[in-house]
Formats: C-alpha cells, structure tokens, sequence
C-alpha cells in the first residue's frame, strides 16, 4: 500500500566503486534521506536496500539508474538490512520490475514482515499493539499521549507491499564470488533481525541502521511476533545491540556505508563513540534514580524532554527502556511495581 506522494530530491555519489542513491526522507526524526546502494562483483550488481513505496521514490530511483546506463532489470541481488519502511519500501515493486532479481533478508526480518503485511493475521497483530499500549500505560504515559505515540507504528507497515525473499539469510552466512566474498552479520538492536553486508576484499561494510555518523540509532523493541517472542529473547535489547556492535568491530572495516547520514571512515573510532555514548547514558538515567523512583516516561521526559511530537515520543521512551532494562540485567537498579505502575530505582 502507498501512503501518499510528495516531491523529493536525489544525489548519486561514486565512493570507491560503490554509488550511493541519496533520496529524500519525510521524517520529524532528524534524517533528512535515505541512502541505498549499489555495486558490481564480477559480473554481478548488488542492491543494499528498497527505500520508501511512494510513486515519487521509484520514479527517482529508476531515473537515477538510467543516468548510470542501468535499470532495474540488470540488479541481479537485493539485500534487506531490516524490515523498517524506508529499507524495504520498494522491494516487491522492484521484484515485479525484474522477476529474476534475488532477494535476501534474515529470518527474522522475514518473519516480521510477512506476519505484519498479511490481512490474516489481523486481529493477531492488533491484540499484540493492544498488549504493547497496555504495557507501555503501566510505564506511566497516559492514554491520551499513548494515541498519539502508537499512531504512527499502527500505518508504518501498510507502506511495505511484501514480497516473499529468494533466499533466507542466517548470522554469518556468506555468498562466494569468483573475486570477493559477502559476509552477512547478524546485528539485532535498532531492529530484530538486522544484517550488516561485509566485502572481505574491498572491506566495505554496508551498515544499514546498525552504524551511524552522527546520532545513534535508536535501541528497542516495540511489537514481536509471538512465535520470534519465544525463539529468542530480546529483552534486554540493548545488549544485543552492543555486543552486534564488537562484532562488527572485529571485521576491521575500512569503509562504513550507513542507510543515513555520511559515509564513515574511521570505523574503529566511530564504535568507540557509540558505545560511549551509551555508557554515558547509562551512568546519567542511573543518577536520575538515585533513592528516587521514577517510572520510565517521567525518565524520558527528563532526559529527552517535553517537547516531543508521538513518533519521537515513542522512541525516547523505547531508548530510556533499554537502558533500564540493562541496568536492572546488570543488578545496578531495581524494578518496582505500584498501583499498576512500574518504577525503577538505584538504592545508595
């Protein structure tokens, strides 16, 4: 399903044999564009990522293949780093364009996705969002901030039109060429099923929202398919996130391609800053709670602030969560339940 058009504006830019499409993003989250990419292997092309399904995205997108004498149907590969719509917006678009491209996505990813888009699973998908608010109630926001923080995950999948993948990718599984070699990493955080793509000849490692230049991705979970809910616990989410991040560090990337923002250089130096930036976070939502019970949106409002629209609502308490949620894991703070509200606290 298409949402809605607006205009957007492009740029393609060649960086060390991979051109990278920069395409608009319509977001209050501070990401101006998305960036998807494309490279060649022997005699291979490689996509990372659909973008969004909006008529004006495709139309961009395909005009910017004909500029490099390409179109569609000579991409032999799509790669899905995750199930979020500005990654996968255009892929069944795409496989309808050329019926021989191969698509890729981890389990999970496809899990998701096919769970989320399929009309049948309606009323299950719905009691899951009902479950989700209810718990997010007992965080201490109101119902009245709950609609406007739950409006926009209730739309986010009706711009994905599914398409069932070509090959179902697991942590670590590999694609040889006659030249290099692709590594798919499993790096749950920013989603569940997340993959990084890792070159071993040119070391380029395409991040999608796993490593960004400037901000970091948002860390949480918000719904789980019941079935993902019981194979894998993804509660303290977090420390998914950051031990994805040293194993992405151990493949000594030259080149970071990220689905936002610059392209990153210093790889090495860049996950540094990352994980200390969630170190210092931890240390400042641990201070707040010091022989002081807070519930985890009276957190968030205090960290983040009052002034917040529902999407980035919901993210900042999702980041506080984590956060908590690693802590409490780690024995630091402790979980309090009181009059249908959960607090936590640091006892000092």
């Amino acid at each position: 399903m298409i949402l809605f058009s607006y205009k957007v504006n492009s740029d393609v830019t060649e960086i060390d044999g991979v051109y990278r499409f920069q395409i608009d993003f319509p977001s209050s989250i501070g990401l101006k564009f998305v960036c998807m990419y494309l490279f060649k292997i022997d005699n291979a092309h490689f996509l990372i990522d659909a973008g969004f399904n909006f008529p004006d995205w495709k139309k961009t997108f395909f005009s910017e293949l004909q500029k490099l004498n390409l179109s569609i149907k000579d991409i032999d590969y799509l790669m899905i780093t995750h199930e979020h719509p500005d990654h996968c917006g255009m892929m069944d678009e795409i496989k309808q364009e050329n019926p021989d491209i191969q698509i890729l996505m981890h389990e999970i990813t496809h899990d998701l996705m096919k769970w989320m888009t399929d009309p049948k699973n309606e009323e299950d998908i719905q009691n899951s969002r009902d479950e989700l608010i209810s718990r997010s109630l007992s965080y201490g926001i109101t119902k009245e901030v709950s609609k406007t923080m739950f409006g926009f995950s209730s739309n986010m999948y009706k711009m994905i039109s599914y398409t069932k993948p070509d090959r179902i990718l697991k942590d670590n599984d590999e694609i040889q060429f006659d030249s290099t070699k692709l590594k798919f990493v499993w790096t749950p955080g920013h989603s569940l099923g997340h993959l990084c793509v890792f070159n071993e000849s040119t070391r380029h490692l395409f991040a999608g929202d796993h490593i960004l230049s400037r901000i970091t991705p948002n860390i949480g979970t918000s719904m789980i398919k019941p079935s993902i809910d019981r194979r894998f616990d993804f509660t303290n989410i977090l420390d998914h996130y950051l031990k994805s991040l040293d194993k992405i560090d151990k493949l000594d990337s030259k080149i970071v391609f990220p689905g936002h923002q610059d392209v990153i250089y210093n790889p090495h130096q860049r996950i540094l800053e990352m994980k200390k930036h969630h170190e210092t976070r931890l240390s400042e939502v641990s201070k707040m709670i010091e022989n002081k019970p807070l519930t985890p949106y009276q957190i968030s409002l205090i960290h983040f602030g009052e002034d917040l629209d529902g999407l980035n609502n919901l993210l900042a308490l999702s980041e506080i969560l984590s956060h908590l949620i690693y802590l409490e894991n780690q024995g630091k703070i402790k979980r309090i339940e009181k009059n249908n509200l959960v607090y936590f606290v640091k006892e000092v």
